[in-house]
């Protein structure tokens, strides 16, 4: 099982200036992280996505309720 963020339209990736290692990215889309998995020799066989609401009050909050910000996909080598 593996799990990635999914790429959000109102949440930009964060890259520190002075770490290059203290970076949080939100590159993907589901069908890119499932065509990645099978160029790499593996087979999707289960997956899901789910949201991650916070409690405060804003519009990027009411977004995260209704908005999958995780994918996790089941695989098998081929």
């Amino acid at each position: 099982m593996t799990s990635i963020p999914l790429n959000l339209w109102f949440a930009t990736a964060y890259q520190s200036k002075t770490d290059k290692w203290d970076r949080h990215c939100h590159e993907f889309e589901d069908w890119q992280f499932d065509w990645l998995l099978e160029k790499s020799g593996w087979e999707a066989k289960k997956n899901l996505k789910w949201t991650s609401p916070i409690k405060k009050i804003g519009a990027r909050p009411i977004l995260r309720k209704f908005t999958p910000r995780h994918y996790a996909v089941y695989a098998e080598r081929k």
